[in-house]
């Protein structure tokens, strides 16, 4: 409970609510309830800025897997280029 709530401060302040990092908090937030459909929701919203982001496209992976969409999280853990 208390590895959210940082995560849920940023991610519900008026100054982030509406940006990259702050959707990027809520999702963790959510992650961390497991709330997948949440997290996806969030991430989704900014996908297109962090398609290159190997960490973000390996937790929404892990997001679109744990909602049975697997085709989807095979694309995106596909696009993980790092093997470390």
């Amino acid at each position: 409970r208390l590895q959210r709530r940082p995560h849920q401060l940023v991610g519900t302040s008026a100054h982030e609510c509406d940006t990259i990092p702050g959707r990027q908090c809520m999702a963790s937030c959510y992650f961390l309830m497991r709330q997948f459909e949440d997290v996806n929701i969030y991430l989704n919203s900014v996908k297109a800025y962090m398609y290159n982001d190997d960490d973000f496209n390996y937790n929404h992976g892990i997001a679109l897997a744990a909602t049975r969409n697997y085709k989807a999280a095979e694309e995106a853990l596909l696009l993980i280029h790092n093997e470390a």
